[in-house]
């Protein structure tokens, strides 16, 4: 009941139709939930119809969209090729470096905890650390350069927010040898010095490509169908160096330079007859690891400059080498400048001028010469030009043009000053008169190739031009065998080889004027004369010692490397050694234990027999048809000597040498008291 006591229904009915209107209208499944219907439906088919286009008509379209905003390409790095010797010993090997990042945001732990679990595998720094502390997302680098095991452990300790990218970086099985030739790589793989710089597009190869996709939380992945682009590794390089007298060399100039106090030093062996540089060793005092002085460092060469002298006017039919030379007591006064000599004489014979090394002499013989024609013989033996060696900078040196000569000049030259040449110069110079007279361009690379061993560029040595004729270079190898036979390279001969060379000692230049007391001192020499394999050449700058004569300090060093690279299984010198016959003796006491590790000379011979050992590697076993004059030889026992008199007790018993490890004797193999046939190899370790 309502308040006038009727229903409602009622109510409606005795108001007539129009209510009843009015009811039907406010009724559930009226007008306005049809129109809601419709709406709905017509929204339904739009997103139907979209979701068709979507997944069928333009789904190949959308995916391509989808992929290309997921999916992005990381570089695979090459392998970066091989650093090798002449003889296949590895000196740079390739490695992988890892660069490390910490992404914050994705990180499992605190902060704090994942930089506790990484200072335990690396060593952050200050800078680093308070990077990744202010980071607020994204990458912040922490470390480079790590090794694979590195690598790995850290990966093992953060399972998020760790990212790595890789580099080809380098392992060099030898350490430090030849390093300053070699150079190294940049911590993004790449060459940065040296060889590795100059040679970078051969030893890179190619990066390769893989394809990856990124989830929403920005994590990288790969899946099945990812296309991935193989790198292609680097090429191998093989160098004309030989390790052995690679060490022989940096292990001598180090000993020389220590005991002379020099300020720095170069020692550079060679083969004449083709070029190729067996050995570059150089030190210096603060310089710089992007250069190689011997290429870049020019000096004055002082008395080693005689030889061309005399070479020039030999070939110019100008003088005769038993001619008779007034040097006037070793003291005569050109103009303004008095020319001195270290001693006295009154008459010299020309080839004495030059093993005497009389200033005097050779500038009274310069004046024979036409200034063209002394400017187009140093010209012709190199000097004044690049050498050509490639790949590396080097210095031209200093050769002024004849017209802008002083009146001094051709005396000055004469006796090497007004004049400058780099070491690796002046040993090409001396490889030309060891040459037959004819200049061979120094060579750093032997053979170029691929990863599969195929030789892409081989070594093909052509000559430069002849600068004398064989029989003047015969003549000048006379002189200079006389030099080291009595005259001032003396302290510079070797038992059983014949040796040609010239010193020199220099005044150096400070603030453009000589110094009275400072000086250069070097020996350049060839052997064996009679048919030369190697050049050698050995500077010290600014010694400190009372000696400072070339042939007080240059010539017993390069007398050292030599008797060294005699005894060293690795020495391409083609070298005459005596053998030991049954009534043999060799000068060593097993009882002087407490001096053992002088350097001891080893007895000569008597005349007679000599075998040149000219095997190669260490499994070579002497003459194929034994003489029997020869017998097998018993190894000492060399146990605590040093490495140096060692080697040289086994090369004059005929027999050749491999060493590892430190420079004193600790093991021996064969064992002493061994018996093995002539030219066998020891190893000392």
């Amino acid at each position: 009941m309502t308040r006038y006591g009727l229903h409602e229904p009622e109510k409606l009915a005795a108001r007539g139709p129009k209510a009843k209107r009015r009811l039907v209208s406010r009724s559930p499944g009226g007008p306005r939930h049809t129109v809601l219907a419709c709406a709905a439906t017509a929204i339904a088919l739009l997103y139907g119809g979209r979701l068709i286009e979507i997944q069928l008509l333009k789904g190949a379209e959308y995916k391509e969209i989808q992929l290309r905003q997921s999916n992005s390409w990381m570089d695979i790095p090459a392998v970066r090729g091989r650093i090798l010797d002449r003889n296949g010993e590895v000196l740079a090997a390739p490695d992988t470096r890892h660069a490390a990042y910490l992404a914050v945001n994705e990180l499992a732990v605190t902060r704090e905890e994942a930089l506790g679990l990484i200072s335990s595998v690396v060593t952050l720094t200050p800078a680093r650390r308070a990077a990744v502390e202010a980071s607020q997302g994204g990458w912040v680098r922490f470390a480079a350069g790590l090794t694979d095991e590195q690598h790995l452990e850290l990966k093992g300790l953060l399972t998020a927010g760790l990212h790595f990218e890789s580099a080809s970086a380098r392992a060099y099985p030898r350490g430090g040898l030849a390093r300053q030739l070699i150079g190294h790589v940049g911590v993004e793989g790449e060459g940065a010095t040296g060889l590795e710089l100059a040679l970078n597009d051969e030893l890179a190869g190619a990066p390769g490509r893989a394809e990856y996709r990124r989830d929403g939380k920005n994590q990288r992945f790969l899946v099945p169908e990812s296309r991935v682009i193989e790198p292609r590794p680097g090429n191998d390089v093989i160098l004309t160096i030989d390790a052995g007298l690679q060490r022989i060399a940096e292990s001598e100039l180090a000993r020389a330079i220590e005991g002379t106090g020099a300020a720095a030093g170069d020692i550079v062996l060679l083969d004449p007859r083709t070029g190729e540089l067996l050995a570059i060793a150089s030190q210096r005092e603060g310089a710089a690891g992007d250069r190689i002085p011997v290429l870049t460092d020019p000096y004055e060469p002082g008395s080693t400059a005689k030889p061309f002298l005399l070479a020039s006017l030999l070939e110019e039919g100008l003088v005769d080498l038993e001619e008779e030379i007034d040097v006037h007591n070793g003291r005569m006064v050109q103009g303004s400048r008095t020319i001195t000599d270290v001693h006295g004489y009154d008459i010299l014979p020309v080839h004495q001028v030059i093993s005497k090394s009389s200033n005097v002499g050779a500038v009274k013989l310069s004046r024979r010469l036409a200034r063209p024609v002394q400017h187009r013989y140093l010209r012709d033996f190199g000097f004044g030009m690049r050498t050509g060696v490639g790949h590396l900078a080097e210095s031209s040196g200093r050769l002024s043009g004849y017209r802008n000569w002083s009146a001094l000049s051709q005396a000055s030259l004469a006796m090497g000053y007004e004049m400058s040449a780099t070491s690796l110069q002046m040993a090409a110079a001396y490889g030309a008169l060891a040459n037959d007279g004819v200049l061979m361009p120094p060579a750093l690379i032997r053979e170029i190739r691929s990863p599969e061993g195929t030789i892409l560029r081989p070594f093909d040595p052509e000559p430069v031009r002849r600068v004398i004729s064989s029989e003047t270079a015969e003549l000048v190898k006379g002189v200079l065998e006389e030099v080291v036979r009595e005259g001032t390279a003396r302290r510079a001969r070797l038992d059983g080889v014949t040796l040609a060379g010239k010193t020199g000692t220099a005044r150096l230049a400070v603030n453009g004027v000589y110094a009275p007391d400072r000086h250069r001192a070097s020996f350049i020499g060839f052997a064996p004369s009679e048919d030369p394999t190697l050049v050698i050449l050995t500077r010290l700058e600014d010694p400190t010692t009372s000696a400072y004569y070339g042939g007080e300090i240059a010539a017993p060093a390069s007398r050292a490397t030599l008797e060294a690279a005699l005894a060293s299984r690795d020495a391409t010198l083609g070298r005459p050694v005596a053998l030991a016959g049954a009534a043999r003796q060799w000068n060593f006491d097993p009882d002087e234990a407490a001096t053992r590790n002088r350097v001891l000379r080893p007895r000569l011979p008597a005349p007679g027999t000599y075998f040149v050992l000219d095997g190669a590697g260490p499994g070579w076993q002497g003459p194929t048809s034994p003489d029997p004059q020869l017998p097998d030889i018993e190894v000492p026992d060399l146990q605590g000597l040093a490495l140096r008199p060692a080697a040289a007790l086994l090369h004059e018993l005929g027999l050749r040498v491999s060493w590892e490890g430190s420079t004193v004797v600790a093991e021996q193999e064969p064992a002493p008291g061994a018996t093995v046939p002539v030219g066998s190899v020891v190893i000392l370790r």
